[in-house]
């Protein structure tokens, strides 16, 4: 399994078990690491922001409007 598939893997594992509180900091916590292991967000997959929008929805932290 290659170093961002593996990543891409704890990530959906770690944002499955988040709550409104932890939510933003395994976010946060992702997107930092990713920057420091790959040098950039740019090549980030694109499902990243859709893992990342259904779970703000399921925690109420953001309208279905988006």
């Amino acid at each position: 399994m290659s170093d961002k598939n593996s990543l891409l893997s704890a990530f959906k594992d770690e944002i499955s078990s988040t709550n409104q509180m932890t939510f933003p900091i395994c976010v946060d916590s992702f997107t930092n690491l990713w920057e420091y292991e790959f040098g950039s967000l740019e090549d980030l997959p694109k499902d990243v922001d859709h893992i990342i929008a259904k779970r703000a929805l399921e925690l109420g932290l953001m309208d279905s409007d988006f």
